[in-house]
């Protein structure tokens, strides 16, 4: 907050108990609504976004997330811009496949079913869309072909995350809201499947776990010897610069991973599994190592632990790749470049037409 507060003009917010998101959930539960809307849905956002878009100070209307959608109104007199990050309909196919447990996994095939329909349906409501990856692009081209949708890939704010020194303990990390199903399921998969091998080799390794609101799956893990849950951490850094090797084993995943790309700008080296890095231009060896199945996972951490060359030079590379790839300043430029084609889009009576007929059609 304090930092949004730095950078914007005037933030408002409003507060949604959790039993106010519940009671949405129930009463959207056959509804088109799509629940991961429902249970952020808030009449009052809604009342105040229409009393600040009624106003006229604004240019563009920048609505992130489906979680956002439900109280965006129908007609917007505004030029629209839909920050999908990633495509959530591919995200819960592979929640209804990967959940072991029957409501959890009835649940999510519930979800896959409404957002298969709701995304697409509300994407088209505005001016432009923007996902993280082309793997995400081409997943909700797939709901529909005539989406206008853009690519611009994460960026890392390369002052804040530096290069540290590589330690020499055996301490590995892994993080991300660790209440959020496919980081508690890499938590898991990496303690039980994969650390074991680990020490067999080497026996006092540690792992920490650094995220917010850690699941009761996740804290069970902080049971075993040498495991450390530390839940929210206001400032990541020195949980990375005490770490030798930065571990990504994600199961069930979607777009760029911001935890991997940070530990790479730390020059950290990183071992991922191909979920985890699907979404970037890495290589394999060079940039950082990819490991599917647990033998071969714990090997590569079982080299980078013990192989001081090869650690660094993964840290100095993987640095260089987000220099390259994920600066903020051209992730910038490439923001405004859609807020002006959205701004050109809604002007447009010939492209307003379109939009309309379009609409039309999948109704």
């Amino acid at each position: 907050m304090d930092i949004l507060e730095q950078v914007c003009a005037k933030v408002e917010t409003v507060s949604l108990h959790k039993y106010a998101s519940y009671w949405n959930c129930l009463t959207r539960l056959f509804s088109p609504m799509a629940l991961q809307a429902a249970y952020y849905f808030s009449s009052a956002m809604q009342k105040k976004l229409t009393t600040l878009l009624a106003t006229g100070q604004f240019d563009v209307l920048h609505v992130e997330h489906i979680q956002a959608s439900a109280v965006v109104p129908e007609r917007c007199h505004l030029p629209t811009v839909f920050d999908a990050v990633d495509c959530i309909t591919a995200l819960y196919a592979q929640f209804a496949r990967q959940k072991t447990a029957f409501p959890a996994r009835l649940l999510s095939k519930l979800e896959w079913s409404k957002l298969s329909a709701y995304e697409p349906r509300v994407a088209r409501r505005f001016n432009r869309v923007v996902v993280t990856s082309e793997t995400e692009k081409e997943a909700l081209l797939g709901l529909d072909p005539c989406l206008r949708v853009e690519v611009i890939p994460n960026g890392v704010d390369l002052e804040y995350f530096t290069p540290s020194r590589l330690c020499s303990t055996p301490t590995l990390m892994l993080s991300g809201k660790m209440s959020y199903y496919a980081n508690e399921a890499a938590a898991v998969f990496f303690c039980q499947q994969i650390l074991p091998l680990i020490r067999e080799q080497l026996p006092e390794t540690t792992v920490v776990i650094a995220g917010s609101n850690p699941s009761k799956a996740v804290q069970r893990l902080a049971w075993r010897s040498n495991v450390q849950t530390t839940g929210y951490v206001s400032d990541l850094r020195p949980v990375f610069q005490r770490a030798r090797v930065v571990v990504c084993p994600l199961v069930v995943g979607a777009g760029v991973q911001n935890k991997v790309l940070e530990a790479m700008a730390m020059g950290k080296p990183v071992i991922a599994t191909p979920k985890a890095c699907q979404a970037l231009s890495v290589i394999n060896g060079r940039h950082l190592l990819v490991a599917d199945d647990p033998r071969a996972f714990a090997k590569a951490v079982v080299k980078l632990l013990t192989d001081d060359d090869l650690a660094v030079r993964l840290g100095q590379a993987g640095r260089r790749y987000v220099e390259a790839h994920h600066a903020w300043a051209e992730k910038t430029m490439a923001l405004e470049r859609v807020y002006e084609e959205a701004q050109e889009v809604h002007q447009n009576p010939d492209y307003t037409q379109l939009d309309d007929m379009h609409k039309r059609q999948r109704r």
